[in-house]
């Protein structure tokens, strides 16, 4: 029983959807006790035990069909079905040798889809309080809501956050509103998602997807985000914004049901050790200048760098490091 509760608290933090099953009711010789409780995850596996082989097969089956419909269940297993069945009961053959009787109480969790909104703006604000409206559960990460933004990668710390999720199937708006645009379109490269999208302008959008491709992000994952995320309703303000985002989601959740990101597998290595890497090859002063803006910059500490030819160079922001990436000739050749 600890193991059920143990797997059920997981899968409840990473919101993957299962099936809980109580027993509620059983008559001799079932094996099974009222109270006893099992799991039946989305790809047909059992943790716990409400009884024999027999019950099983039928609970598993009762339970994913329970997940397609999202609808609790009372499931009676029986050897001899009665003549009158009460509404709401299904009834199944018991059909193994013991003859025992067992009724069950099926109850799906986290049917609703995940929706990962990154950010801390006024748009992911608004995302966050109107998605269950919809029927999506929100889950918000933003560098803001870090313990320690200050240290580490802003795209390991935007990962960390996304680890629980990387085996849930979900939706994915980033609404940074450009301070960490590209990082948090990157921290979900590895994620399996139904849609993401950027709340961006087209202008900006084509600068940022430059720099995705110069940071090595499959074309095909670059192809897939929707960037303006949003139907083009006019929407002014961030919670009309919202709402034009979240009828986009409906339409691809109900619409478009094969277009998906399967994510990518987690490979390489982080951008610590990348930079770690290139420091053995070449001397980088601690204190360099952006190439953009002409701004002071502490390699070491702040969070936009991009590494070219060997050389690592820093940036005040994201902005800055993207307006290099999409031609930095324009920019060291004055440098």
């Amino acid at each position: 029983m600890d193991l059920v509760w143990e797997t059920a608290k997981g899968m409840d933090e990473r919101v993957e959807p299962y099936v809980m099953v109580t027993v509620v009711r059983r008559v001799r010789p079932s094996s099974a006790a009222v109270g006893d409780k099992a799991i039946v995850t989305a790809d047909g596996k059992m943790i716990g035990f409400v009884g024999g082989h027999c019950t099983r097969e039928l609970v598993i089956n009762q339970a994913q069909e329970c997940l397609r419909t999202g609808e609790k269940r009372l499931l009676l297993v029986t050897p001899q079905p009665p003549a009158h069945v009460e509404e709401g009961v299904t009834v199944l053959p018991m059909t193994c040798a013991s003859e025992g009787t067992v009724e069950l109480f099926l109850e799906p969790k986290h049917v609703d889809p995940l929706l990962i909104i990154i950010g801390d703006s006024p748009i992911a604000h608004a995302l966050e309080e109107m998605a269950p409206r919809f029927a999506f559960v929100p889950r918000r990460i933003a560098l803001e809501k870090a313990e320690d933004s200050s240290s580490g990668e802003p795209l390991e710390i935007l990962r960390s956050q996304l680890a629980a999720f990387n085996n849930t199937t979900a939706y994915g708006v980033v609404a940074t509103m450009g301070l960490y645009d590209s990082e948090g379109l990157l921290a979900l490269v590895h994620c399996k998602l139904r849609y993401l999208g950027l709340v961006t302008s087209p202008k900006r959008w084509a600068t940022v997807s430059n720099g995705l491709e110069a940071a090595g992000a499959p074309k095909e994952f670059i192809d897939f985000i929707t960037a303006p995320a949003g139907l083009d309703i006019g929407a002014v303000g961030a919670q009309e914004i919202a709402l034009s985002i979240l009828a986009q989601i409906v339409e691809r959740r109900r619409r478009d049901l094969n277009v998906q990101w399967e994510g990518q597998p987690e490979k390489g290595i982080s951008e610590t050790e990348a930079l770690s890497a290139s420091d053995d090859r070449t001397t980088v002063s601690q204190i360099v200048v952006d190439p953009v803006c002409g701004m002071t910059v502490d390699l070491k500490k702040t969070q936009f760098r991009l590494e070219l030819d060997g050389t690592i160079y820093g940036f005040c922001c994201s902005g800055c490091r993207d307006r290099f990436a999409k031609d930095p000739k324009a920019f060291l050749s004055h440098t």
